[in-house]
C-alpha cells in the first residue's frame, strides 16, 4: 500500500496527512467545502475508495448605509440599509440597536418600520433631535454574531440659546455682548445695530454650538440703542434675538443721522402747512372782493333813499331749501346798511319779486345783517345761489344767511305775510305768525 502527501493549489501549506489516512486542514475556507475521496492502493486487492462531504460554515458580512455619518433633516424620514452577504448557512434573525438599546420596531410602528429579518433596512420616521446617535444592524448566525454600525446626525434650524441681558452703562465704559446658539450644521452668528454689522469673535463650545461675542470700548452717548444677534443656517429660518443698550446722559436712543431725517421731516411738513395755509387764504380773500364787488351798488343805493313799497307780486322763482346746522357763509361786505333804496334796487333788477321763509333763527352780529325770527317772510334782492343774500324785511335792508331760509315765488305767499313784511316797526315787537 503506497501513501501520497503531496499537496497542490490553494492547499499548500495549510493540508496534512494525519497517522495512516487522516487529512487535516488548516484555516478552512468556503472554498474548502465540497466532496473528498479516499483512495487506498494495494497489491492483490486492488482500489478501495471511500467519500466524505465536507461543509464549511462561513459567519455573515454585514454593510450598514447609505453613509456614515447618516445627515436626517429635522422632521423628515430617514432610512438606514443593512446589507447580509456570504453567511453559510443562512442567518437566523436580525435586528437594529440604538446606543446600545433593541429597537422593537413591531411596537414602534409610528416611529420605526423594517429592520428584521424579513426587511433589513430601518427606516425613522418624523426625524427629531432626538433620534440622533449610533445604530447597529446585528445579525445572528451559528457561527457567531456580525455586526456593523453608523452614526446618525440630524440637521435643525440655528436656535439662540442665550443672550446677554440689556445694560445701562456709563460714558467710556466696556460693553462686552453675547450671543450663544446651536444648530446643525453649525450656525453663523452676527451682531448688528440699526442694520450694520458689527465685528465680533466666534468661539466654538461644542460641536453644534457656538458663541460670538462683541466688544465696546470706551462707549459714547451715540452708542446706545438696540443691538440684535441672529443666528442661521442653511436649514430653516434664522433665529433673532435683540438686546438695548443705554448710555446715561444721551437724551435719545436716535443717532445722527435719524435726528437729521426727523428734523428735515418736521420742517418739510411744517412748510407744507404754511403753503396750503396762505393758498386758503388767498381764495377766500379773492371771494371776498368779489362779493364786495357784486353787492356794492345795492349797498349805496340802500344809503341814498328812503324805504317805500309797491304792490306787485312776481311769479314764482327757485325753491332752495339750506341745512341749518351749516357754517355760515363768507361775509361780502361791512357796514351797517340804511332803510332807503328798496324802490331803486327794484327798478334796477326789472324783475319779479322774490321771497324767503324763516326756518331758523337768526341773530345778527353785525349791523349790515338782519335779525330772523322762524316764519318771517323776506323779500330777496340779491341772491339765492348759496351764501349770503341781500334782503329786505320790516324796513331794513341787510344781509342773511341763505341757508337759514326756503326761498319762495310772490304767488306762495300770503297777503298777511305781505303786509307784516312791508310793517315798519320795531322787530322785536313781533304780535303773531300767519301762516304762508
Amino acid at each position: 500500500m503506497m501513501a501520497s502527501t503531496e499537496a497542490h493549489g490553494s492547499y499548500v501549506g495549510r493540508v496534512e496527512l494525519v497517522g495512516k489516512a487522516s487529512l487535516k486542514i488548516d484555516r478552512t475556507t468556503a472554498e474548502d467545502q465540497g466532496r473528498y475521496v479516499l483512495q487506498l492502493i494495494g497489491q492483490g486487492i486492488g482500489t478501495e475508495e471511500g467519500f466524505v462531504e465536507l461543509n464549511v460554515m462561513v459567519p455573515p458580512k454585514i454593510a450598514v448605509g447609505p453613509s456614515d455619518p447618516v445627515m436626517a433633516a429635522s422632521g423628515r424620514s430617514a432610512t438606514l440599509t443593512c446589507s447580509v452577504t456570504e453567511a453559510k448557512p443562512n442567518i437566523t434573525s436580525l435586528h437594529w440597536e440604538k446606543d446600545g438599546a433593541l429597537i422593537d420596531s413591531s411596537r414602534l410602528v409610528t416611529k420605526y418600520s423594517g429592520g428584521n429579518l424579513q426587511s433589513t433596512n430601518l427606516v425613522i420616521h418624523f426625524v427629531t433631535r432626538g433620534d440622533a446617535g449610533v445604530y447597529k444592524c446585528i445579525a445572528d448566525h451559528v457561527v457567531r454574531r456580525a455586526s456593523a454600525a453608523l452614526a446618525v446626525r440630524v440637521l435643525y434650524p440655528a436656535t439662540i440659546l442665550s443672550i446677554s441681558d440689556s445694560q445701562t452703562v456709563s460714558v467710556s465704559d466696556r460693553v462686552t455682548l453675547q450671543c450663544v446658539a446651536e444648530g446643525n450644521p453649525p450656525p453663523n452668528i452676527t451682531w448688528t445695530r440699526n442694520g450694520v454689522r458689527l465685528r465680533g469673535t466666534t468661539k466654538s463650545v461644542s460641536r453644534d454650538v457656538r458663541a460670538e461675542s462683541v466688544v465696546l470700548d470706551d462707549v459714547t452717548v451715540n452708542a446706545s440703542g438696540i443691538y440684535a444677534c441672529t443666528a442661521a443656517n442653511s436649514v430653516g429660518k434664522s433665529d433673532l434675538k435683540s438686546v438695548e443698550v443705554i448710555v446715561q446722559g444721551s437724551q435719545s436712543w436716535l443717532d445722527d443721522s435719524s435726528i437729521a431725517i426727523l428734523v428735515g421731516a418736521i420742517a418739510g411738513g411744517l412748510w407744507l402747512a404754511i403753503c396750503i395755509g396762505l393758498a386758503v387764504y388767498f381764495v377766500r380773500r379773492r371771494r371776498s372782493r368779489q362779493d364786495k364787488k357784486r353787492f356794492a351798488f345795492y349797498y349805496n343805493m340802500g344809503r341814498k333813499q328812503p324805504d317805500g313799497t309797491d304792490g306787485k307780486t312776481g311769479e314764482e322763482t327757485l325753491e332752495v331749501t339750506r341745512h341749518p346746522h351749516l357754517k355760515l357763509p363768507a361775509k361780502p361786505v361791512a357796514g351797517a346798511p340804511t332803510y332807503g333804496g328798496i324802490d331803486t334796487m327794484r327798478r334796477t333788477k326789472g324783475k319779479v319779486r322774490r321771497y324767503g321763509l324763516v326756518l331758523y333763527t337768526y341773530h345778527p352780529q353785525e349791523d349790515n345783517e338782519l335779525y330772523l325770527e322762524i316764519d318771517d317772510v323776506i323779500e330777496v334782492l340779491e341772491g339765492e345761489d348759496g351764501g349770503w343774500c341781500l334782503g329786505y324785511l320790516r324796513g331794513r335792508i341787510g344781509l342773511f344767511p341763505s341757508n337759514y331760509v326756503k326761498f319762495l315765488s310772490a304767488s306762495q305767499v300770503s297777503a298777511s305775510k305781505l303786509r307784516e313784511l312791508y310793517d315798519s316797526s320795531d322787530p322785536n315787537r313781533r304780535s303773531g305768525k300767519s301762516s304762508v
